[in-house]
């Protein structure tokens, strides 16, 4: 018997890592066990690529908490009805609230997929009665929930890589595109340019480490949040920083641009669950600065691939930038130990089976 899984979908584009993260799991899944249909808010890069590849999309835009929709619950309880939805699988609270009460009405499991480390006390509370199990993408998400120990409903699944698709990924000439010459350290900071991602910091840091060095380049990659880059950019004025960042934007070739960076430094302040991004460049085997936020430092460990800083001390950042930019064989042992990481810890194949054997689980439990 095959089991139809509904799969929700912040965004119908592959803008955000959780976006990519889902794309990879439903492409791996057992098909000839579980049939994915995954439900988007609008259409996009990732309702376009899942239907490429042969998996059923629903499109509709979704309530908000405050809105409490009756209405859109309905819709719901139909959905799951019409698909004959035997798991239900979420990745954000207002879709485990609404998705939850129709679930539970059905009797239908229903799994959160957690991907952050930001916490409501309210929402924590409130939507795990909701769910039959939550799948965190680091450890370090545990404390989130800490009371949820002892009932069995927590597992970690971290977030993984295709080692085999990412080097299939031909690599994006990214110096010769924006003018860097190659004996130019190249930075990456890959990530939506907002307060969460901690950008500032990274400018308070290079503002600190100019004059000690000076032959690198920082390039900024994400979509722009524009009051938070208002404040960016006004800074890097402020401390005369422009010779250093070059901005991009966003743009959806981040898997072949990092293969050309030196080094990729993710500055965030609060709110990672395990970014992707820092996946990605290990794989690339290219050293990481992170901060130790959510579950960074369960991927970079300091001192073997990378190094990891406090949240919000650009004073900490630059010393590790530094660090890195006076040392090149360091950072390339780094890159090498990263790529071997990645490839032990954070496999692909791994993580589907995680995600599967909890599907097994739960089905088994509702069979009896």
């Amino acid at each position: 018997m095959k089991h139809n899984i509904l799969y929700f979908s912040s965004f119908g584009s592959m803008k955000g890592g959780g976006q990519r993260s889902l794309y990879y799991i439903v492409s791996g899944l057992d098909r000839d066990i579980f049939n994915p249909i995954v439900v988007c808010p609008e259409e996009g890069e990732l309702v376009i690529n899942l239907q490429r590849i042969g998996i059923e999309t629903v499109v509709f835009p979704f309530k908000r908490f405050r809105q409490l929709s009756i209405s859109f619950t309905l819709k719901l309880l139909r959905l799951l009805r019409d698909k004959k939805i035997s798991i239900v699988h979420t990745d954000d609270p207002t879709q485990s609230f609404y998705a939850g009460i129709a679930a539970k009405l059905y009797g239908i499991p229903l799994i959160w997929h957690v991907r952050v480390s930001s916490n409501n006390f309210l929402i924590d509370r409130l939507i795990p009665y909701l769910c039959s199990k939550l799948i965190l993408v680091a450890d370090s998400l545990r404390d989130r929930f800490y009371w949820l120990e002892s009932t069995g409903k927590l597992i970690t699944v971290h977030n993984a890589i295709d080692i085999e698709e990412f080097d299939s990924i031909a690599p994006v000439s990214i110096r010769e595109e924006t003018g860097i010459p190659r004996n130019v350290v190249l930075i990456g900071c890959i990530g939506r340019i907002e307060e969460m991602k901690g950008q500032i910091y990274l400018a308070e840091a290079v503002g600190k480490i100019k004059r000690e060095a000076d032959n690198f380049k920082i390039l900024l990659i994400g979509a722009k949040d524009s009051k938070y880059y208002k404040k960016l950019d006004k800074l890097i004025k402020e401390l005369e920083l422009e010779k250093f960042f070059v901005c991009t934007g966003y743009r959806n070739d981040t898997l072949g641009i990092v293969k050309n960076i030196d080094l990729l430094v993710l500055p965030s302040s609060f709110g990672e669950g395990l970014s992707r991004v820092i996946l990605e460049a290990m794989a690339a085997g290219k050293p990481v600065i992170a901060t130790d936020v959510g579950g960074n430092k369960e991927a970079v460990i300091d001192g073997v691939n990378g190094r990891v800083v406090p949240p919000g001390d650009s004073e900490a950042l630059s010393h590790a930038i530094l660090d890195m930019l006076k040392s090149p064989a360091n950072m390339k042992e780094m890159g090498a130990n990263g790529r071997r990481k990645v490839a032990m810890d954070f496999s692909i194949n791994d993580n589907i089976r995680k995600i599967e054997d909890t599907y097994n689980m739960l089905l088994k439990l509702r069979l009896n």
